[in-house]
């Protein structure tokens, strides 16, 4: 099964009609909870919360106690009183892999997707059950016209498990997992 790390520009369609989003930050001292609509070309912040996190909670990046930041969520998302639920949340970039490859420029979406299912072995270093993958389109390679160049980001899916389940227990639902660079 191929799993997403999710992308925030395309989930909120800068420049269409778009709903608001919860960006949260979860940092080894607190969680950060801002409200964002799209403005324009721009995001615009509605509203926002800090909350401290118990103390060990995270350390080195990675949720130690998933049932202490989801409190610190639910707490926060009580005083915030959002207008939705939807959030989107961040991976540590020193706990994701990438990698930038050349692929068919000619491939669909779908295509590209199977393929790099087929082939992302070669480029992780962990078992493919084990991880959350994603790509993105870069533009045309300079050396090959028919070929594009393609960034894979990958996750061990624990690190990605534990935000979203972090989230739910804090009542949200997670629509994107980024990564933080």
């Amino acid at each position: 099964m191929f799993e997403k790390l999710g992308n925030l520009r395309a989930l909120l369609k800068i420049g269409k009609k778009a709903n608001t989003l919860l960006g949260i930050d979860i940092s080894s001292t607190s969680i950060k909870i801002l409200q964002l609509s799209p403005s324009g070309n721009k995001f615009r912040v509605d509203n926002y919360v800090i909350r401290p996190l118990p103390a060990n909670a995270v350390v080195e990046k990675n949720i130690s106690d998933i049932d202490a930041v989801g409190e610190c969520i639910a707490a926060a998302i009580s005083i915030l009183k959002p207008s939705t639920r939807d959030a989107a949340v961040a991976v540590a970039g020193s706990a994701v892999i990438t990698k930038t490859i050349e692929m068919n420029a000619s491939l669909s979406d779908s295509e590209m997707e199977n393929q790099i299912v087929v082939e992302a072995d070669q480029y992780i270093p962990y078992p493919l059950d084990e991880v959350s993958i994603d790509f993105e389109r870069q533009g045309l390679s300079e050396r090959s016209p028919e070929m594009v160049e393609v960034l894979l980001a990958a996750c061990r899916r624990e690190n990605v498990d534990a935000r979203v389940t972090a989230l739910e227990l804090g009542g949200l639902v997670a629509k994107v997992v980024d990564n933080v660079r």
